[in-house]
């Protein structure tokens, strides 16, 4: 796949373990640069150093939960228009509203499709998709073939 040449940073931030690990071992197939973080702890400090070009989060975070997480982020100047894609099994309009009031970009309910995912992320970096390929049209296949869905 064509990636830019400065490779893309993401902040991810899922408690469970197994997510955590499947969303980061994909995205960095994808060719980002991931660090996976299992709560919201000392998140600015983190995104001042680590300065993600997307942040994602679940809402059901220990000890700091997403909402609140998203207003932390939207109140620091520099990361008021960093684009957050709220990921989380939460799947009432409510749930998506309330992440959308708080400041979040976009909201996905799980279980979702690493294609969905991948997709989602290029729209709201911006980023023209790759043009598909035979080798691309496979390896989507294969992604997309398994009976697995993320939770």
């Amino acid at each position: 796949m064509n990636f830019p040449e400065e490779q893309r940073r993401i902040l991810l931030i899922e408690d469970d373990y197994g997510n955590r690990v499947l969303f980061a071992d994909f995205l960095e197939h994808c060719g980002y640069r991931v660090l996976p973080l299992a709560d919201g702890n000392n998140c600015i400090e983190i995104m001042q150093e680590f300065m993600p070009h997307i942040v994602l989060l679940d809402i059901k975070l220990p000890q700091i939960d997403g909402l609140t997480l998203i207003r932390t982020i939207r109140h620091h100047p520099q990361f008021r228009t960093l684009p957050i894609l709220v990921v989380s099994g939460y799947a009432f309009n409510t749930d998506r509203q309330r992440a959308l009031k708080a400041g979040a970009t976009d909201y996905m309910v799980k279980p979702i499709m690493p294609t969905t995912l991948s997709n989602k992320i290029l729209s709201l970096l911006k980023i023209p998709p790759t043009p598909i390929t035979e080798e691309n049209l496979s390896q989507d296949w294969e992604a997309d073939s398994s009976s697995e869905f993320w939770r």
